[in-house]
């Protein structure tokens, strides 16, 4: 069996990603090998795909490139860290690059400042009183510490911080920031507080105007990925958009229209790094159903998350965002097709709710293990939580996209378009606020790679013998 020259690129690139995997845990590179030989071992037996083994070599020695990429890269950020006199009281100036994000005790953003002969990044933690924006240059004195973290940048904790100028950043950027903004205060005027602070965070991804308690709910009821901007929102939301006009427009305008509203989603959030990424695997989900074939969504994914990792190999470990995104994306792409055989779904039911029941549970159990190392929690209610809210989002979104440009146009009509939000957004934080009343506790503890890895193993098992059954019709 000839081997393509797809199937050559996905699997050179699969073990690169592999190889920075390894890296990045700190793992006995001889171990990681023997384990992924015997997987590969396996894999070529079940599926009788032997010529698997000719490229073999070829593929250990992506794996060994994509760990020297990781050890160069991070190699390079230490160089970009030397000479910094870490624990000493300094005064800088410097230019913020981020949105600050305001918490109970700091303001806390990154910005680009000149230490020595460099310009490199800090995190500055500011008192939380202070008022700052992106593209502002500010003076600040404190004292710099080294991250615990490898990949983060040095740390300033600084009580005398002062605006030199404003306007110093990118001017697109500064302008879709205040652009958001002003939508927000829209949202806020028509909206109570809940509703609103839903409202931007489905919308743009912000959770500034969340309270601590509604956090809390949002948390306990595994809905917090809704305001996430990660691709598991973006992606589940544009499924659903293309279901619901899939019977009204064109395939191919529904494509376009539904490429449209990434375009919108970028945009309005600020061209924030996370949301583009969203976006992209957002975009991976539209096109795979548009082609409908397997093999080019996977290597459309894979693709991807390499050029992503070569930009940042820090994320495929640390960037909750990244794993979320392509990990529920997988779940939906792979996993959806294997529950909707296994449960003998024949139809998408009443609202498309079986659909959105696969569609959830499936993405649910892709980042399972993710939700649990990173927030030590998960309730069983949390899949009920989302079919509940995810069959009116794709509508609430629409309808706050409309009252964030009536906003600007006309308080009338923007106020009757509120009084409709107000409808879906006061029963989305109420299915919220009572499953959080219900919280289940899932007694699975993900507190080894071991059992990460048998876990993930077990449904790529099932996965593959899903596919293999198929191939054989």
């Amino acid at each position: 069996m000839s081997f393509a020259i797809g199937d050559l690129s996905f699997w050179l690139c699969l073990f690169f990603i592999f190889g920075i995997f390894i890296a990045s845990i700190k793992f006995n590179f001889i171990i990681a090998f023997l384990v992924i030989a015997f997987g590969f071992v396996l894999l070529a037996f079940f599926t009788k795909r032997f010529f698997l083994f000719k490229i073999f070599p070829f593929l250990l020695l992506a794996s060994f490139l994509g760990s020297f990429y990781y050890g160069a890269y991070l190699s390079f950020l230490d160089f970009q860290k030397e000479g910094i006199k870490y624990n000493s009281f300094i005064s800088v100036k410097a230019v913020i690059n981020s949105e600050p994000n305001l918490t109970e005790k700091y303001l806390i953003f990154t910005a680009t400042a000149k230490l020595g002969l460099k310009k490199i990044d800090v995190r500055i933690f500011a008192p939380p009183q202070n008022d700052f924006n992106y593209g502002d240059l500010v003076n600040v004195q404190g004292t710099i510490i080294k991250s615990d973290k490898e990949y983060e940048p040095p740390l300033l904790f600084s009580k005398n911080i002062k605006l030199i100028s404003k306007n110093n950043g990118f001017w697109l950027r500064e302008k879709l920031i205040d652009f958001k903004n002003s939508i927000i205060k829209n949202f806020e005027n028509f909206l109570q507080k809940d509703n609103a602070g839903l409202l931007s965070g489905i919308t743009l991804g912000s959770q500034a105007s969340f309270s601590p308690e509604f956090k809390n709910d949002m948390a306990l009821s595994g809905t917090t990925h809704l305001v996430a901007m990660s691709g598991y929102n973006i992606t589940i939301i544009i499924l659903a958009v293309q279901r619901i006009f899939g019977g009204i427009l064109s395939r191919k305008k529904n494509f376009f229209i539904s490429i449209s509203l990434i375009m919108f989603f970028i945009i309005m959030t600020g061209l924030q790094a996370s949301v583009i990424r969203a976006g992209i695997t957002g975009f991976i989900a539209l096109f795979s159903r548009e082609i409908g074939r397997i093999f080019n969504i996977r290597n459309a994914i894979v693709f991807t998350a390499l050029l992503m990792l070569l930009w940042n190999p820090f994320m495929i470990t640390q960037n909750i965002s990244f794993q979320l995104s392509f990990l529920s994306l997988l779940g939906i792409v792979y996993l959806s097709p294997v529950l909707k055989d296994f449960f003998k779904f024949e139809n998408s039911g009443f609202l498309e709710w079986k659909d959105s029941a696969i569609t959830t549970t499936s993405a649910q159990i892709a980042v399972l293990p993710i939700l649990i190392i990173n927030f030590g929690k998960f309730s069983a209610s949390a899949i009920f939580a989302n079919i509940a809210v995810l069959g009116v989002i794709p509508i609430t979104m629409f309808f706050g996209f409309i009252l964030a440009v009536l906003g600007f146009i006309s308080y009338y009509f923007a106020f009757f378009c509120a009084k409709l939000l107000a409808v879906l957004l006061s029963y989305e934080c109420f299915a919220i606020k009572f499953f959080a009343n219900i919280y289940i506790p899932i007694p699975i503890h993900f507190n080894s790679m071991i059992i990460v890895f048998f876990y993930y193993a077990f449904f790529c098992f099932l996965i593959a013998k899903f596919y293999y059954k198929n191939e054989k019709r």
